[in-house]
């Protein structure tokens, strides 16, 4: 059997690999570019959960990692995803997508369950709250954004390849 910590950085590195050959995955990348993460089955810390230095971005029209999948490279998405581990903790992967409402309503037309994430002058724990009360955890979260900040569409899964998975059927939604 893989060590865990072995199971998670080949995830991503597969992930990584679908979304760079997909045509048109790149279109999904917000304007900050975005993270991929997951987690170790028992993480606990941001150190638990490996990421993408430098995050995801693009080059000639494909997605591009600058470097291999590091343990604690991304805060922030590192933060998102515990929390969501706290609600379900077979959740252990997750992505941003660029955020629309034309793109909103394509992913609930095709079935994944979406819902909408209040960030208004909240802290984190606050904002899923909102979405986690009730079981399951959705499949997918959406901010509208605000001043200084770009909305984004979070999509979560089991593992790395599963969240990849989901964000190229969107992408053929597109």
């Amino acid at each position: 059997m893989v060590p865990d910590s072995y199971y998670v950085l080949g995830q991503l590195v597969e992930a990584v690999d679908m979304l760079s050959k997909h045509p048109e995955a790149y279109l999904l990348l917000p304007e900050i570019r975005s993270n991929l993460v997951m987690a170790k089955s028992d993480a606990k810390s941001i150190q638990d959960v490996a990421g993408i230095p430098g995050r995801l971005t693009e080059v000639f029209k494909k997605i591009t990692a600058p470097a291999y999948p590091a343990w604690g490279a991304s805060r922030y998405t590192a933060s998102i995803l515990l929390k969501i581990m706290e609600y379900d903790p077979s959740r252990r992967s997750v992505m941003e997508i660029k955020y629309s409402k034309e793109l909103v309503e394509l992913i609930r037309k095709d079935g994944i369950e979406i819902k909408h994430l209040d960030d208004s002058g909240k802290g984190l724990d606050d904002i899923l709250k909102q979405c986690m009360n009730k079981p399951p955890v959705p499949t997918a979260f959406f901010t509208e954004g605000g001043f200084a900040r770009e909305g984004a569409v979070i999509i979560t899964g089991q593992n790395a390849v599963e969240v990849a998975g989901l964000v190229l059927r969107i992408a053929d939604l597109t």
